[in-house]
């Protein structure tokens, strides 16, 4: 009962401090103590699956967190922990989850598998979270360390630089291509994309047949010469656009905008 009144109590909060955390092997602190310290609302405890070999470590982590503070709301999700696509999509879903309520999101790259932390990392820079690395007492000498979990003695903020999402015109562009098979015609493509209104008659002109494949290739041209998320192929008169395989991790990374952004 209690725990569900805080978690309708939480539902209710903007603004609440939202942690992304792997889960290893041995990482109980390391999870545990950011956690506690920063005062986190809501955590997302990451694991590859319920049953694997790192459970009695996401159980251990849930029980220490609800000896020590049961207010924080606890979350679980399964991923695959070395496939850097699947972790950066799967992160980047919860990030836009949490952003549109006015969260604020912190990822812990100090747990977890490599891969966890480069995805972690990655969307931290194109979502905006704040990445932190919990580190460990590495003053003991290796003889006098036990099989004991060592203690976790400062949390690092680590520094971001932004990445630069491609325009909300060019994601939708690559969804529609995706939905279409991975090509389509430019004529076909043209047809979707006046529909969505994203080719449209500018001030004082017509949307005539020129016009619109003058649209479309300013929107083709970044994707497909500075990026390489689309190749236009011609065979006579007909062209078709291809998606490519960098614009299908592109459109998993960044995923296709809201309607309303």
């Amino acid at each position: 009962m209690l725990n569900m009144i805080i978690t309708i109590i939480l539902l209710m909060i903007e603004n609440l401090r939202v942690h992304i955390a792997p889960v290893g092997f041995r990482e109980v602190k390391r999870v545990t103590y950011p956690l506690i310290k920063m005062k986190a609302d809501r955590v997302y405890l990451v694991t590859y699956k319920p049953d694997d070999n790192a459970k009695e470590y996401f159980e251990a982590v849930k029980k220490e967190l609800k000896k020590q503070d049961k207010r924080i709301e606890l979350k679980e999700v399964y991923v695959n922990i070395w496939d850097l696509l699947d972790c950066v999509e799967e992160f980047r879903k919860i990030f836009e989850k949490e952003k549109e309520k006015g969260n604020q999101i912190y990822f812990n790259v100090s747990t977890g598998s490599k891969i966890t932390a480069m995805a972690g990392m990655l969307v931290c820079m194109i979502s905006g979270g704040q990445p932190y690395y919990a580190k460990r007492d590495y003053s003991r000498s290796r003889h006098e360390k036990s099989n004991e979990e060592e203690e976790v003695i400062d949390i690092v903020r680590l520094p971001v630089l932004e990445i630069r999402k491609p325009k909300n015109e060019h994601l939708i562009v690559l969804s529609i291509l995706k939905k279409a098979g991975g090509k389509m015609r430019k004529r076909e493509l043209i047809q979707e994309l006046v529909k969505l209104k994203i080719i449209r008659p500018k001030e004082n002109s017509k949307l005539t047949i020129a016009a619109k494949h003058s649209q479309l290739r300013a929107i083709l041209n970044p994707l497909e010469k500075e990026w390489g998320y689309v190749k236009v192929e011609y065979s006579g008169r007909r062209s078709e656009v291809i998606l490519t395989e960098q614009g299908k991790a592109a459109l998993r990374i960044f995923g296709v905008p809201h309607k309303n952004e």
